[in-house]
């Protein structure tokens, strides 16, 4: 059995998720492998996010963010957003980034087409928990297209949803 620090994480199947901001000077877009729903009522997301990463300082400036979960179409915008630092070069520029560029409604940082899902939302808490900071957002706006199943990240690799089971009761 394996007892490796960074291991213990990778045992969660999870949405691909990309995380997007923009404060005022520069936009940025990064994968992001920490979210998830903290409350429905007020609707609230938590991003996780490293004090080390580009988009941490760009989130307390912008107030906002958008949340971005990819379809199992679009594992390439995934390894783009998070194999390249926006410190470095802008990532909305980049051809394939920059073609499936769409306007939020409410926030100031763009969004992405053909995804599975897409959340406007405005920081309301902000947590600093061991080597990471929760970001915790209210969803504003979000835009589900269900004819598109989302991109899964397990153990480091790309998964698809696979076959039904049964239903969850």
């Amino acid at each position: 059995m394996k007892t490796d620090k960074k291991n213990y994480s990778r045992q969660f199947i999870h949405p691909v998720v990309l995380l997007s901001v923009a404060d005022g000077h520069q936009e940025n877009l990064a994968t992001m492998a920490w979210v998830s729903p903290v409350s429905f009522q007020p609707p609230l997301l938590m991003v996780s996010v490293s004090p080390k990463r580009h988009s941490h300082d760009m989130i307390h400036r912008a107030k906002e963010f958008g949340i971005i979960v990819l379809s199992d179409k679009q594992k390439e915008l995934s390894t783009l957003a998070g194999t390249r630092s926006g410190r470095n070069e802008n990532k909305w520029e980049i051809d394939v980034i920059r073609q499936a560029r769409k306007e939020a409604r409410i926030i100031s940082a763009p969004l992405l087409t053909g995804c599975r899902a897409c959340y406007e939302c405005k920081l309301e808490n902000h947590l600093t928990t061991g080597d990471h900071t929760l970001f915790i957002g209210k969803v504003l706006r979000y835009e589900i297209n269900e004819q598109v199943m989302p991109l899964l990240l397990f153990n480091r690799n790309y998964h698809a949803v696979g076959e039904f089971i049964a239903r969850y009761p």
